[in-house]
């Protein structure tokens, strides 16, 4: 504020022998300002507060006084705003003094509220997802927001083969979800668990619902509840629609160097079904304890001939199909984790199962059967039985 008392710069402003420039200067304003005070406070019984509550802090504390004199209360409840603290103290304390005198004083403006806080971007939520196991299985993690609340978080466990197996949804905080999906994914690492995009997540269980009603597979309890709150789900993109393409001689070479994809974690389990796989172990028991055989040379001969066989009795035609999406689908999983020539190597096994090519020539689909049967005992790591659950009982 300047110098001036608002008084006294009131008697200059009406004081017809000072020029704007003077009151400007001694003011410390714009001398266009300094005239156009003078004009206002000229018209003051019609000036309006708009025009009063622009002018600079040492002018609108003197209009304020001569707003007082003319009880001009509009013009003081305009200036009770003013930007300048000092205005607007000079113009409440008006406001005050005419209260008192028993004038009708409109409450001043408030100041309008702060606009809100622009929201945080919103952190999208992936689910989680492991990769298929040989029983063409996979568990899956949904997490949905809930404002207010925290997060849902829906564990399933989905079948190519029967339909959605199980579901349990429970509420857990943000920290939580970050805290169990690092969890999940690290106790998870050897079967494949990753992030995937809530929809694709989404899409699988409704698939995997959807099987239950050809399958008579029973259905979780409220399931059909949990899902009419989702909404509807878009379909999955088709298997191998992340898979690299190779050309034919690419899928030859893939396919003879199959045998390496079940040194992978995500194929441990893989392997023929356990009820032919008992029924073919009893043939072997019978076998190898057979008196019909005169040396050790024969009974190997017969065993390779017996095993030979199940690789292509296993894969019968229903077989292929199933093994070939399930391929299709494990090759979309190592591509988006970054193993293309693992993911190549599978899509091309799964176009040899689909063309017919003979199991015997694709060394993947014998270990299917074989690797049951190996000598090589298996590390205690790798067996399936010694890995922890991943499925977490809500709290």
């Amino acid at each position: 504020m300047p110098n001036l008392e608002p008084e006294e710069l009131l008697a200059l402003l009406r004081d017809p022998n000072v020029e704007s420039q003077e009151i400007a200067a001694r003011a410390g304003v714009p001398r266009g300002e300094a005239g156009r005070a003078t004009r206002l406070l000229m018209v003051l019984p019609k000036a309006k507060p708009e025009e009063v509550v622009t002018l600079p802090g040492p002018l609108a504390a003197a209009v304020a006084r001569a707003a007082l004199a003319a009880s001009r209360t509009d013009l003081l409840a305009a200036l009770a705003g003013h930007a300048e603290k000092e205005v607007a103290k000079e113009a409440k304390r008006c406001l005050h003094v005419l209260r008192t005198r028993g004038v009708s004083v409109p409450e001043p403006p408030r100041p309008p509220p702060p606009p809100p806080l622009p929201a945080p971007p919103e952190v999208p939520i992936f689910a989680l997802a492991s990769a298929l196991d040989g029983h063409g299985e996979r568990a899956l993690w949904l997490p949905r927001a809930l404002p207010g609340k925290g997060i849902e978080v829906a564990q399933a466990v989905a079948s190519d083969e029967r339909g959605l197996l199980s579901l349990q949804v429970g509420l857990v905080g943000r920290k939580e979800w970050r805290a169990f999906s690092r969890d999940i994914t690290e106790r998870g690492a050897s079967v494949g668990v990753a992030e995937v995009p809530r929809e694709r997540a989404h899409a699988w269980i409704v698939q995997a619902r959807a099987l239950n009603e050809r399958t008579g597979e029973r259905v979780p309890d409220g399931t059909d509840l949990w899902l009419n709150q989702l909404g509807p789900a878009a379909p999955p993109p088709p298997p191998g629609a992340a898979a690299p393409q190779g050309d034919e001689t690419q899928d030859r070479e893939a396919v003879a160097a199959s045998a390496a994809l079940h040194e992978l974690p995500v194929f441990r389990s893989w392997l023929a079904d356990e009820d032919y796989l008992r029924r073919l172990a009893g043939r072997l028991d019978e076998i190898q304890t057979s008196a019909l055989y005169v040396d050790e040379r024969q009974r190997r001969e017969q065993l390779d001939r017996v095993l030979t066989q199940a690789v292509e009795e296993y894969l019968d035609p229903a077989k292929r199909r199933l093994l070939a999406t399930r391929l299709l689908l494990q090759a979309d999983h190592l591509a988006e984790r970054g193993d293309s020539k693992s993911a190549r190597t599978a899509a091309a096994v799964s176009r040899a199962l689909s063309e017919g090519v003979p199991a015997l020539s694709i060394p993947f689909a014998r270990l299917l059967v074989e690797r049951a049967f190996s000598r090589r005992p298996e590390p205690a790591a790798e067996d399936p039985a010694a890995e922890p659950s991943l499925i977490v009982t809500p709290r």
